[in-house]
């Protein structure tokens, strides 16, 4: 089950926010492909205080190649 306990509103969610245990989800509207992001890959080269929703126009889908509107979803990891 998707834990979001302790995890900001979407729009304030910065790279600097990330932490081992959440999961980075990135959904393409245009085909629907999902694909999970390692969060130390996608804060490489940036700084902390950026947000993840300036991000998303910088992804591209593996599957179909859209830029536009990707939105990327953070949830906690499942807590055994």
């Amino acid at each position: 089950m998707e834990q979001r306990g302790n995890i900001p509103p979407r729009y304030a969610i910065r790279l600097g926010d990330l932490r081992h245990w959440h999961i980075v989800t990135v959904t393409c509207p245009t085909c629907g492909h999902k694909g999970r992001v390692d969060a130390a890959r996608l804060g490489r080269g940036r700084p902390d205080h950026t947000r993840l929703m300036d991000l998303e126009r910088k992804l591209r889908c593996r599957r179909c190649g859209n830029r536009d509107d990707n939105r990327i979803l953070v949830t906690m990891a499942a807590r055994e």
